[in-house]
């Protein structure tokens, strides 16, 4: 997770060196985890509520503002193991699922005070297990609907629903089972696959700057 911090306060500062105006935009709304399939067992990520914050740079070319994101869910995560790998049993365990994404929002229409957008953006998402197994990085792209809404000059609100795709999973270190001697830790999940996630948010958002 230190990790994780440390690019998120790099994105952070980049947009205030050199330009005049950017918009904060804290949101909260309710994630959709997914399912992944393995040749071993079925993983499930749990909906939750999810929560983040973009920081945008207006207006960057053609009516399209420049959007760094940070998204957040933290749920718990279930594995059902298969019938035909009896050596692997059942396991639940707490883990938080984190997008880093810097991409375009482009203004379709509108007028001055009401602006909709689409958004794509490239990066990173990184599944947190809260246990003995390590985070797994993997590359990802966003794509989002929503609209801005300005009620004075500097304060507005941001509605967005988003398609989170795809965290490609090539596998899960460690491994889980149950013996004569007890429980051990981990999880050992080898297969490519992939998973689809979604979420709707909103929040407010603040212009800084000229």
């Amino acid at each position: 997770m230190k990790k994780i911090k440390t690019i998120i306060s790099i994105l952070l500062l980049l947009p205030l060196f050199g330009i005049g105006q950017i918009e904060i935009a804290p949101a909260a709304g309710y994630m959709f985890g997914g399912r992944v399939n393995y040749y071993q067992g079925e993983l499930k990520i749990k909906d939750n509520v999810n929560y983040g914050v973009s920081l945008i740079v207006p207006d960057v070319s053609w009516d399209t503002d420049l959007e760094i994101n940070y998204t957040r869910m933290d749920t718990d995560v279930q594995f059902r193991a298969s019938l035909n790998y009896p050596d692997y049993k059942d396991a639940d365990f707490k883990a938080s699922v984190n997008y880093i994404q810097i991409g375009a929002m482009k203004t379709l229409g509108g007028d001055e005070n009401f602006k909709p957008f689409g958004s794509f953006s490239l990066g990173t998402t990184v599944f947190s297990p809260k246990n003995e197994l390590s985070n797994v990085w993997r590359f990802s792209i966003v794509l989002g609907l929503g609209a801005k809404y300005w009620i004075s000059e500097r304060v507005g609100i941001i509605v967005r629903g988003r398609l989170m795709l795809p965290m490609i999973f090539g596998g899960i270190g460690g491994y889980y089972g149950i013996g004569s001697g007890g429980s051990g830790g981990g999880l050992t999940l080898n297969s490519y696959t992939t998973i689809v996630q979604g979420d709707f948010n909103g929040g407010l958002v603040f212009s800084l700057g000229k």
